[in-house]
């Protein structure tokens, strides 16, 4: 039985990796996946998107309008943890310890506020660049004259057990560190091509909490 899974996501970025990339990957398992942006604004009953979320409602109501669709088994969302809204589910009671003690405790909240047993929520450590840093030199390609820098940031790599751990700060999240070093990377055109070259089977040995989402999309029961 095929299984029709839809995700909600943050930005064109992100649309982009899952119909290019992630769709590929898991249609060759059996499930089929759609995909749909976040909406941000609206202009007289018309759909806007930008990047980045303002404002959890704004989560709240698309999630809620896929929910009342019968033709999903499973919604689910790709959020980045770096730059969640200040009214999220969880945010005003992070518990200490580490980031996936937080991740957990925000998906919880979001889980329990959504009320939906079709609904499995996911937030990305810290965000989309991430997924890069299993393998920096993905962007040889568009940086070859740069391979310094690259290794640069490899070295960022290096230091952390793995690269869902390179932290979330606006000087250190993972988008910051590769503008440090490749001013002229661009998010929607550079990321989708890279994710591709390092291949989904490399990011889900290296980035535990992704490995966990992919996990239960393959293995929830169609009911």
């Amino acid at each position: 039985m095929i299984k029709q899974v839809m995700i909600l996501v943050e930005g064109q970025t992100e649309e982009a990796f899952v119909n290019r990339v992630l769709q590929p990957y898991l249609n060759e398992k059996g499930i089929y996946l759609s995909t749909t942006m976040v909406c941000t604004k609206k202009v007289k009953g018309v759909r806007r998107h930008r990047g980045g979320i303002g404002d959890y409602n704004q989560v709240k109501r698309d999630l809620a309008a896929l929910l009342k669709s019968s033709h999903f088994n499973l919604i689910t969302t790709f959020l980045d943890y770096y730059g969640l809204p200040s009214n999220f589910p969880g945010q005003s009671t992070l518990p200490n310890g580490d980031c996936y003690a937080k991740v957990a405790h925000l998906e919880k909240e979001l889980k329990q506020d959504i009320g939906s047993t079709n609904f499995y929520p996911f937030v990305m450590l810290h965000e989309f660049e991430t997924m890069i840093f299993c393998d920096i030199y993905s962007l040889s390609d568009f940086f070859s004259d740069k391979i310094r820098r690259l290794d640069r940031l490899n070295n960022i790599f290096n230091e952390y057990k793995n690269p869902e751990l390179i932290n979330n700060s606006r000087e250190t999240a993972p988008s910051k560190r590769i503008l440090a070093e490749l001013e002229n990377y661009e998010k929607p055109l550079h990321g989708p091509i890279a994710i591709k070259n390092i291949g989904i089977d490399k990011i889900r040995k290296l980035c535990p909490h992704f490995n966990e989402w992919l996990n239960y999309i393959e293995s929830f029961q169609v009911s």
